[in-house]
């Protein structure tokens, strides 16, 4: 897997949180990011761990 830049890894946490904030909404794409996890990049991952934000 490649490097991240900071940039992409802000990205996909802010629309992670906008997800979030709407989970009725959003259930499907919520799903989908729950079963891709295992891919996520690290820096993601621990980003929304240090913020407490668990999927």
């Amino acid at each position: 897997m490649g490097k991240f830049s900071s940039e992409e890894i802000e990205s996909q946490y802010n629309l992670i949180k906008m997800l979030l904030a709407e989970p009725e909404k959003y259930r499907d794409a919520i799903n989908a990011i729950k079963k891709d996890i295992a891919y996520m990049p690290i820096e993601l991952k621990n980003k929304l761990e240090e913020e407490n934000i668990i999927l």
